[in-house]
């Protein structure tokens, strides 16, 4: 950890406004399992950065309000790199920056979880991508105003029939795109082979594989290659997008003058698609089944339950169960709990109104009259309708 203090403040002040327009410093933190090294916050007072002891807000790489004041955060127990480290804390800064700016354009993340497995949405996104991808890396102007043309043909034409879907991968593209974007030119700007970097970001942009699996993430890499071609259209685009209110692609759609609608000759991929979209499938059951078959005490807990924090990035929902993979927020009778494992929800119509959550303990939970007591998570009060050595049932009170 301390050879990446070094490097950080080696590299202070970050030179953000050469990735964005008026993209200034922020608070930031980076942390491991048991410290917090705070940097550029009101608290720091004279000092460089300052050490913390760790606690449950500082979780994952995103920013927080640390003290009332927006804050970037970095797990460095995740990554083996300070560029890849570096180039985090330089997207999670951009997200304080957007708060800052006063960005609304925040994408329904419920649409995203019900997103349609669709055999006809599936072959234009794949068509789409590859006609993004092939624009950006086109130095012929004909083809590449033929390659542009064809991808927002395909885009309005996604629109047309999965319109309320489409737009959310449209606001996704405008926060984390633009995110992804400057994350891109801050691990370009420190590594040492600058093609690398980019090939990277392809890969993901055009991996059909991973295409229906998670549809949020997907939509980092189309968004930063629209930023990208951008830049190849205007040289100011970045301070006219931040006062915009359009979406980052209808922003690209009325940037480009020479736009044009195009018939566009859709290939006979059915079998690859059909393997998207049973492999979309299957993952999502195996995800379920491997959570089912997890060590320990099943814990179920039911009852009125508000859902109050969730990472939109690790969640896989199947019909009306929602499996948390990293960490949640809950709320029962005014009382916040944040599980970091991996939980299993149950809902009706609501995705934040929960009727039931099952997790695994590695420890049975105290048991004292109409209460449990469990390890890092906290006490619940409630009726226990069933007590096993392997499972307990718990009904919360209302």
């Amino acid at each position: 950890m301390q050879n990446i203090i070094e490097r950080i403040l080696n590299s202070l002040p970050f030179e953000q406004e050469k990735y964005w327009d008026g993209f200034i410093p922020v608070a930031f933190a980076i942390f491991d399992d048991k410290d917090v090294f705070l940097f550029n916050h009101p608290k720091c007072k004279e000092e460089q950065y300052i050490k913390l002891a760790k606690t449950e807000e500082f979780h994952a790489c995103t920013c927080i309000l640390f003290e009332e004041v927006p804050t970037a955060i970095v797990d460095t127990t995740l990554y083996d790199s300070f560029e890849i480290i570096y180039s985090l804390l330089i997207h999670e800064s951009f997200h304080v920056f957007q708060h800052l700016s006063e960005e609304n354009r925040y994408p329904n993340e419920l649409l995203g979880f019900n997103y349609p497995i669709d055999f006809n949405n599936v072959q234009l996104r794949i068509l789409e991508r590859k006609r993004l991808f092939e624009a950006f890396i086109s130095t012929d102007l004909i083809e590449k105003k033929q390659k542009i043309n064809e991808f927002i043909t395909l885009r309005d034409k996604r629109m047309e029939l999965f319109s309320d879907y489409v737009e959310y991968e449209n606001s996704v593209e405008t926060i984390e795109g633009t995110a992804f974007y400057v994350e891109y030119q801050a691990l370009a700007d420190i590594s040492s082979v600058e093609e690398d970097v980019i090939s990277k970001y392809a890969e993901q942009l055009l991996d059909n594989k991973l295409l229906q699996i998670n549809i949020r993430s997907s939509c980092y890499n189309s968004g930063l290659f629209i930023c990208l071609l951008l830049d190849d259209i205007s040289n100011d685009w970045k301070v006219e997008f931040t006062k915009s209110k359009l979406n980052l692609y209808h922003f690209f759609k009325n940037t480009y003058p020479n736009y044009m609608p195009i018939e566009v000759n859709v290939p006979n991929n059915s079998e690859e698609v059909s393997q998207i979209i049973n492999n979309a499938k299957t993952t999502k059951l195996i995800a379920f089944e491997n959570f089912n078959k997890s060590e320990g005490i099943k814990l179920t807990i039911s009852g009125a339950i508000k859902l109050v924090g969730f990472d939109p990035m690790n969640i896989t929902q199947l019909i009306t169960q929602a499996l948390h993979h990293n960490f949640l927020s809950l709320k029962v009778m005014n009382k916040e709990y944040f599980i970091e494992q991996p939980v299993c929800t149950r809902f009706e119509k609501n995705f934040r109104d929960v009727q039931l959550i099952e997790l695994f303990l590695n420890h049975p939970p105290i048991h004292i009259d109409n209460r449990l007591i469990i390890e890092n998570i906290g006490e619940f009060e409630g009726d226990i309708i069933s007590k096993e050595p392997t499972s307990i049932h718990i009904v919360v009170q209302s």
